[in-house]
């Protein structure tokens, strides 16, 4: 559900379900692959008949991702002269349905690479992994800190990578610097949320907010949670989200949108970008790829935007969080793995060819090297549009900050409990509190009950 991303983060500007996908189930059946100590194709499986080449069969679901895995493709051959890159575009629904069933079935017709947006990665994890573990080829390259550990988190079951992330999505504050500076706020220098607040209440008024938002407050809540150096799931795969610390954050939304901080119920779509350009809405928080939405769809608004690293909130807050985001995976599958590495390897973890991704992609890579490249710092249509400035320089800082998101196989079930309990947390009938405890119960009891099913 791609589209869900695109709706939820444009509404509230702080949605961290990225392109939720509710399955639960499990995508492989049978036993889990390991990267041999010196990944090493087996030379039987990789022999083909005299003049014939290899074919390297990569899958994604996002356009611009296609256009750049064909640009590396030329790259790849070029070096590659044996092999031959085969790229299928698919739905992204269609296309984590199709592997599900390869997988279930042992593996026939599998692709040798596959885009996993991270809402889908937990229907693969329970059980047998469908993935190659990369931690071999990443310590065998010395690419093991090439991704912060916080972007790694999303592909990784008990420490080990199963897949690599291309964008950084770290979140910032944006605003609307010219409304601002004309009531005298100089918003670089605030430091944490309450004082933004605060000094922001200035600016309300009739049908007038500061941020833009939705009924459900699940996605905002997961990214302010994860600002705090919480999450949905513990490092150690257990809820994580019945916490002090996230009641704090639930209450603090809530406060926002009792005060008129935050609005109850924005449009979608072109409404909500006219909102924008009328000034009903005037700042907001969210990932980097939320800046391209914003020169895409309200271009009127060129010049009079700025970003900031976003304020804090307890004291294990961080300036910044995390939304979103898509990894490479090699099949378990494969038959030529070695290759396939490779193929990743340029496409994700090279420099220059990554830089020339961002051009194409338009997502700030996750690869801390190329962060510093020049090319990703100069002048363009995004900086014009943020009055000059280097969103580059402040995402490049942020990205060792990155917090984690880690993964379970039971994510999904989160928001099934989460939207039983809801309605009547929204309408008062509980506190924060009680509204965690029994979403928390709720999840344990479907992970129970899926547990009992397997047995």
């Amino acid at each position: 559900m791609k589209k869900l991303l695109l709706y939820a983060s444009a509404l509230l500007i702080s949605v961290s379900l990225a392109g939720c996908s509710s399955g639960s189930n499990s995508a492989a059946s049978s036993s889990r692959d390991t990267v041999k100590e010196s990944p090493k194709e087996d030379q039987e499986s990789n022999k083909t008949s005299k003049g014939e080449k290899k074919k390297l069969v990569v899958w994604t679901f996002v356009d611009t991702h296609n256009k750049y895995y064909q640009e590396a493709k030329k790259e790849f051959e070029s070096a590659h002269p044996e092999v031959t890159v085969d790229i299928k575009l698919l739905e992204n629904s269609a296309l984590n349905d199709k592997y599900t069933i390869v997988a279930k079935s042992g593996g026939k017709d599998a692709p040798d690479l596959i885009d996993v947006e991270q809402s889908a990665f937990p229907r693969y994890i329970k059980g047998n992994i469908p993935f190659e573990p990369l931690d071999i080829y990443m310590q065998r390259d010395k690419l093991t800190d090439a991704i912060p550990k916080g972007r790694q988190a999303l592909y990784s079951v008990d420490g080990k990578p199963y897949g690599i992330e291309i964008a950084a999505c770290v979140s910032a504050l944006y605003y609307r610097k010219d409304i601002y500076d004309q009531a005298g706020i100089d918003v670089s220098k605030i430091k944490t949320w309450d004082e933004f607040v605060g000094i922001s209440k200035k600016l309300l008024g009739k049908d007038k907010f500061i941020f833009p938002g939705t009924i459900k407050d699940q996605g905002s809540f997961e990214m302010l949670l994860r600002q705090e150096g919480g999450d949905i799931v513990t490092a150690d795969g257990k809820i994580g989200f019945n916490t002090p610390e996230a009641a704090a954050v639930l209450k603090r939304i809530r406060a926002w949108k009792d005060a008129g901080i935050m609005d109850k119920n924005s449009p979608d779509g072109p409404q909500l970008w006219a909102a924008f350009k009328k000034g009903k809405y005037v700042a907001g928080f969210g990932a980097d790829w939320w800046a391209g939405f914003l020169l895409q769809n309200a271009p009127e608004l060129s010049g009079k935007w700025a970003a900031v690293p976003m304020p804090q909130g307890g004291p294990n807050s961080l300036p910044t969080t995390v939304a979103g985001g898509t990894g490479m995976a090699i099949s378990k599958f494969s038959k030529n793995k070695d290759l396939a590495w490779e193929y990743l390897k340029l496409t994700h973890l090279n420099t220059k060819m990554v830089v020339k991704g961002f051009q194409i992609i338009n997502l700030f890579p996750a690869l801390e090297s190329a962060s510093k490249d020049p090319t990703l710092h100069a002048q363009s249509k995004m900086t014009e549009y943020f009055g000059g400035q280097d969103l580059a320089n402040l995402y490049g800082n942020l990205i060792p900050k990155a917090p984690n998101q880690n993964q379970a196989w039971w994510r999904p079930l989160v928001t099934k409990a989460w939207d039983k309990f809801e309605p009547d947390y929204q309408k008062g009938r509980m506190t924060s509190e009680e509204f965690l405890t029994n979403v928390a119960k709720e999840t344990q009891s479907s992970i129970d009950a899926e547990a009992s099913r397997q047995n």
